[in-house]
């Protein structure tokens, strides 16, 4: 097991596990979105179209 973990390991020297997404795509800004909702109470589902904005990144 531990030597299928380094194999899979060596695949992604840069260490990062993830799938990049296309550049016009906004970016959110997940730890502030988190607080904010924690905050009031709500989740990100209940945010206005102007609450929402200004969290992400375009």
């Amino acid at each position: 097991m531990k030597e299928q973990i380094k194999k899979f390991d060596d695949l992604f020297p840069d260490g990062i596990f993830a799938i990049s997404h296309p550049e016009n795509t906004p970016k959110v800004k997940v730890r502030a979105l988190h607080n904010y909702c924690k905050e009031r109470g709500i989740t990100p589902a209940e945010l206005s179209q102007n609450e929402m904005e200004q969290f992400l990144i375009k």
